[in-house]
């Protein structure tokens, strides 16, 4: 079975070797990937005030800091919906507390698209679109959003929308996956900004 991220990231064969074994997400694969985020940063005083809402969903945090121990995992689900998803589980350690971004990501059958479900449970929607770019890496970007409440999907207008972009690479010289995630509003600025490295690891991580 085609994982969807083949079937939705644009010039999918430019993607670098290992970032294309690494997508191949479907019931027969799964990903484990442990590391560093040498930078979380971004959002005023107000804005981490209200990610700090975000902990109780595992979705947003108000922690900053630099040299953050990370893991990821990547398995699929079934969504309450009878979908197959997959979940990306991301685990931030700042000293004594863990903090979680976790999210599902379902293929849209009918739009040809992925939607990103964030939070336990689901609060927030997003649509994105993933290109593979001629040096290998992976460049996605997020587009029409949705907040969910009580089965309901909300519409967010631009004004109130996290704008995401993410650039996810191979470092052959040392082996491992680079990420930067960078999420803006047009009128609060950066809200979230995290880089950093991670390589696969065998079997569960926690």
């Amino acid at each position: 079975m085609s994982s969807m991220y083949k079937k939705t990231i644009i010039n999918y064969h430019l993607l670098h070797p290992k970032l294309q074994k690494r997508y191949q997400l479907d019931r027969s694969h799964t990903f484990s990937g442990r590391g560093t985020m040498s930078e979380i940063s971004g959002g005023s005083f107000f804005v981490r005030m209200l990610l700090k809402c975000g902990v109780f969903f595992r979705c947003f945090f108000s922690e900053r800091g630099k040299d953050i121990p990370f893991t990821i995992k990547n398995r699929t689900c079934l969504t309450k919906q009878e979908h197959t998803g997959i979940e990306w589980n991301r685990t931030f350690v700042f000293k004594d507390k863990k903090r979680f971004f976790d999210a599902v990501m379902v293929y849209d059958e009918n739009e040809k698209r992925i939607l990103d479900f964030f939070g336990q449970p689901h609060i927030m929607l997003s649509v994105l679109t993933s290109e593979a770019l001629s040096d290998g890496s992976l460049y996605i970007t997020s587009g029409k959003q949705w907040l969910l409440i009580c089965g309901k999907r909300i519409p967010l207008p631009k004004w109130l929308s996290g704008n995401s972009t993410v650039c996810e690479t191979f470092d052959e010289s040392n082996n491992c996956f680079t990420i930067q995630v960078h999420v803006e509003n047009a009128i609060l600025g950066t809200l979230f900004y995290y880089k950093g490295t991670f390589q696969e690891t065998e079997g569960e991580v926690c």
